[in-house]
Formats: C-alpha cells, sequence, structure tokens
C-alpha cells in the first residue's frame, strides 16, 4: 500500500505540474514566428514530444506504474518543382528510428504515387498521426490487426471536389524492420473514404468521413500488432469500415475491423474488434471524450472490453494534455482502473 500511496502522489503531483504550467502559457507571440521559420512548402520541420504518466493501484494491463517518453519524433517533408515530394520521419526513442522515408510524385489531384516506407492504407484512426489522436492510446483492434507501416508503392488520389478520396499499394507485408520482403508474395492495402457534402461551406470543422478498409497478403513470418501474433505464417485478409463526424461542439466516430488468419496447417481465427466514441468541446480549448473499445482475438487471448473516459486540453496550439480514466469492464474493481497521462508538444 505504501507504494501505491506514493505512485499516487507522483502521478497528482506530475498532473498539477502540468496544470499549472500549460495555465500560464496564456500568449503565444512566437507562434507565428516559428511557422514563418521551419513551415515552407519545400522544407518543413516538425517535432512531436510526448511524456506519458501510467498508473494502476494494482497492475492488470502490461507494464508498470510510472512514467515514459512515449515520442520523440522529428519529421522533414517538403515538395519541390514539378510535383516532387519527400517526407522523413524519425522516432529516436525507438529502434529502428526510421518510421516514414518516402519520396511522391504529384501527377495531379486525382493521382499520386508514393515509394518508399510509409503507413499502409487501413483505417481511419491508424492513419491520423500520433499528435491528433483522441486518446492516449489508439484502440485494441486497431493496434493488433492494422498492418501499419510498410516498405512498398502506393497510388492515392481525390475527386475534383474533394468528395472522395483513395488510396492503394503493393507492399512487402513484413512491416519495417527488415528492410526486405521475406517470401515472393506481398501485401496489398486499400482504401477508399467519401466526404458527403451534408453541411453548409461555411464552417470548416463541420465534416463526415465514411471510410471502407481491405487489405490480404500471404506471410512467412509477419509480426501482427507489436505482438499480438509473432511470426505469423498463412494468408491474412483484412476488412474494415469507419465513420467520423464533427458537427460544431460533437464529435462522433465508430471503427471496425474484421481479420480471417489462415495458418500454413489449415487452422483458422477470426479476430474482431471494435470502437465507438462521442465526443463533446466544453470550450474552445478543452473536449469531454467517451469511448467504448472492444476486441475479440478469437482464442488467442482472452477478450477485452473497456470503457475510456477523456479529457483534452489545449493550451496553446502546440501543447496538449490528455487524461484518459480506462476501465476494464471484465474486471471493473476500482484497483484494476487505469489512469494514462499524456503531456505533449507537437508542431
Amino acid at each position: 500500500m505504501k507504494s501505491s500511496s506514493s505512485c499516487q502522489a507522483l502521478v497528482a503531483l506530475w498532473l498539477i505540474l502540468c496544470f499549472v504550467t500549460f495555465a500560464r502559457a496564456q500568449d503565444e507571440p512566437l507562434f507565428n514566428e516559428l511557422t514563418k521559420t521551419f513551415k515552407k512548402d519545400y522544407l518543413s520541420l516538425g517535432v512531436l514530444f510526448q511524456s506519458v504518466a501510467d498508473f494502476q493501484i494494482e497492475r492488470s494491463f502490461s507494464g508498470n506504474n510510472g512514467f515514459n517518453i512515449s515520442n520523440m519524433r522529428i519529421n522533414l517533408s517538403g515538395e519541390l518543382d514539378n510535383g516532387f515530394g519527400y517526407l522523413f520521419k524519425t522516432n529516436v526513442i525507438n529502434s529502428p528510428a526510421i518510421l516514414d522515408a518516402k519520396m511522391y510524385y504529384r501527377v495531379s489531384l486525382g493521382f499520386t504515387v508514393d515509394v518508399g516506407q510509409f503507413k499502409s492504407p487501413f483505417s481511419a484512426e491508424f492513419l491520423i498521426g500520433a499528435g491528433s489522436i483522441d486518446f492516449v492510446n489508439r484502440s485494441q483492434v486497431v493496434t493488433a490487426l492494422v498492418p501499419g507501416r510498410q516498405i512498398g508503392v502506393q497510388a492515392r488520389g481525390w475527386t475534383s471536389q474533394k468528395t472522395l478520396s483513395y488510396a492503394v499499394g503493393v507492399f512487402n507485408g513484413n512491416s519495417f524492420r527488415d528492410n526486405n520482403n521475406d517470401n515472393g508474395d506481398f501485401l496489398t492495402s486499400g482504401r477508399l473514404a467519401l466526404y458527403p457534402k451534408i453541411f453548409d461551406a461555411g464552417k470548416a470543422s463541420d465534416r463526415l468521413e465514411i471510410g471502407l478498409n481491405m487489405a490480404i497478403s500471404n506471410d512467412d513470418r509477419a509480426n501482427l500488432g507489436g505482438g499480438f501474433l509473432s511470426a505469423f505464417e498463412g494468408k491474412r485478409t483484412l476488412l474494415g469500415g469507419d465513420f467520423r463526424l464533427t458537427r460544431d461542439k460533437l464529435l462522433l466516430s465508430g471503427e471496425a475491423i474484421y481479420a480471417r488468419l489462415k495458418f500454413g496447417d489449415n487452422q483458422t481465427i477470426k479476430p474482431t474488434g471494435f470502437h465507438a466514441t462521442a465526443g463533446y468541446m466544453i470550450t474552445k480549448k478543452s473536449q469531454l471524450l467517451l469511448r467504448w473499445d472492444s476486441f475479440t482475438p478469437d482464442r488467442l487471448r482472452p477478450d477485452s472490453r473497456l470503457l475510456i473516459l477523456g479529457y483534452n486540453l489545449w493550451p496553446t496550439k502546440v501543447t496538449e494534455l490528455q487524461v484518459n480514466y480506462i476501465i476494464s469492464t471484465d474486471n471493473s474493481s476500482i484497483d484494476h482502473h487505469q489512469l494514462l497521462v499524456n503531456a505533449q508538444m507537437n508542431f
């Protein structure tokens, strides 16, 4: 109990320091200067720093009580003459450190070709940058099943009115830790997203996105979901759908993913999951969130259903504080509730 009390006191102190620091950050006279200096069409420098506090009275989730630096990312991007552009992103606390390393050729609004290492086109939540997701972590099903970053080639584009976007790519399929393919087969992944014009054009934040996702591959030793399934050999089929609605102060979003994993011995499992989120901006710089997060791994591990309460605060244009309170409905005693706090700087 002494250790738990110490952890509680440390987390409380850390929260107070974050709130006090952010509360003092009122004026932003240097933000425009930063933008002018580091955000050019031909060269843009970006930084994402995230420090997370993680606490449970009695641990039931993976990890330990304490603090960590979850991200320290630096990215360079830009577009040069005749439609050629680039994106390089690194996370200096991970190995391998390279996250994205791609070049692209933009023929027109409707057709761009990407080559290199980057996010495969699957799942709206996965394609949102780490500094802009609604909660401290992405949902369980997205973390476990989405193909993630891959090495390959992709075509993408928009219709002229920007009411429909597409992306389809062919990739090695074994993530990016090995800088080559693990077999002679490929992962094919694609996403189609619809943006119906159901709101007046006056407010840019009012938007509806509806997406469909598909991926298929034959794998020899693919690692799925950062430890969800290691060295998978067999045929992988993924189907998914998602939506995201923002209207004035309201946010509604959801996503479902179905996987069919057929092993070499013909054994088949079908992990599935979904998440549903509602959010409301209580002030211009703060938001309340509620999420239901469900994942059924189909015999690989126990089912998991989480209720997540969230609070987001944006003191400035480059800082954010996220507080998540997580309740597992399978073990809902207060000793197993989890508190996550993320303090970040992102520009």
